[in-house]
């Protein structure tokens, strides 16, 4: 097996899971990544997995599309560390029932948020919070036999690699969902980033530069071909989900989705065909 290109079903936002499907099929992808969706919300598929998952299957099958990801995307509702104890409860059980849902619909894994910072709780707190809402979801992954990632983040509690690997350290089993967008976005260097690698079991991939957390092609920072050579180099076989998106977070609405989608397949498809580096 070998890295994987994949899509997100954050790139159709507006479309349900049978049309997005349909789409990046139409672009030559076969593997995909959920998470909240026209027909995907997290409070029904949390309170149906096993429905949801039966449903999300067929339309696979139907269209040769295997789903390898979920991320029940943080709303104002299901944010991790959310400071109001009702919510944080409720949340735990909404990110429990979609861990079932990608054990019984034969996911790898299920990405969080590993949450933000709040008004009115010190940094510390906000990070502990999302660290004690993180360790049982963390157990019960394990359980299901699915991976529990997170995706460190622009504006989260793990911004930078160094509270990133904290986490991971804090939350035993915990891996990464790695987009080198959201670090490029802050000025850091490839080496920097790369200390997470050893921790990524999935990638995100989107062009970026620095104060873009979305960039054109050819106005992005990202070295893509050094990345996959250092997964090469690795031994890494899983997917890397081709994720650029329209939505209005950080003016991540001005771009043609479809047009800078093809670009980066385009080129990560020349760069994973080249014969490797011997140079490493």
């Amino acid at each position: 097996m070998s890295i994987e290109l994949g899509g997100h079903i954050f790139s159709t936002p507006h479309l349900e899971l049978e049309e997005a499907v349909r789409v990046w099929r139409a672009l030559g992808i076969s593997v995909m990544d959920l998470g909240n969706g026209r027909d995907l919300d997290p409070e029904a598929v949390a309170a149906d997995p096993h429905r949801a998952a039966e449903r999300v299957q067929a339309v696979g099958a139907r269209h040769g599309m295997r789903f390898v990801d979920a991320f029940p995307q943080a709303t104002d509702k299901h944010i991790t560390n959310t400071p109001d104890e009702q919510e944080y409860a409720h949340q735990r059980e909404v990110y429990a029932g979609w861990i079932d849902f990608a054990a019984a619909a034969g996911l790898d894994g299920i990405t969080l948020s590993p949450g933000k910072y709040w008004p009115g709780l010190d940094a510390e707190t906000a990070y502990l919070r999302g660290r004690e809402q993180l360790r049982p979801l963390a157990e019960r992954a394990a359980a299901r036999g699915v991976r529990l990632r997170i995706e460190p983040h622009v504006e989260s509690v793990t911004w930078s690699p160094e509270l990133a690997l904290r986490m991971a350290d804090d939350v035993p089993g915990l891996t990464f969902t790695i987009d080198h967008s959201h670090f490029v976005f802050h000025g850091m260097t490839y080496e920097h980033i790369a200390a997470m690698h050893p921790r990524g079991t999935h990638w995100h991939a989107r062009q970026a530069a620095l104060g873009q957390l979305q960039a054109r092609f050819e106005d992005g920072e990202i070295d893509f071909a050094r990345i996959v050579r250092g997964l090469q180099a690795s031994g890494y076989q899983g997917v890397i989900a081709l994720e650029v998106v329209h939505v209005p977070w950080l003016n991540l609405d001005r771009h043609d989705v479809l047009g800078e989608t093809v670009r980066l397949r385009d080129h990560l498809r020349g760069i994973l065909a080249a014969p490797p580096d011997p140079a490493g």
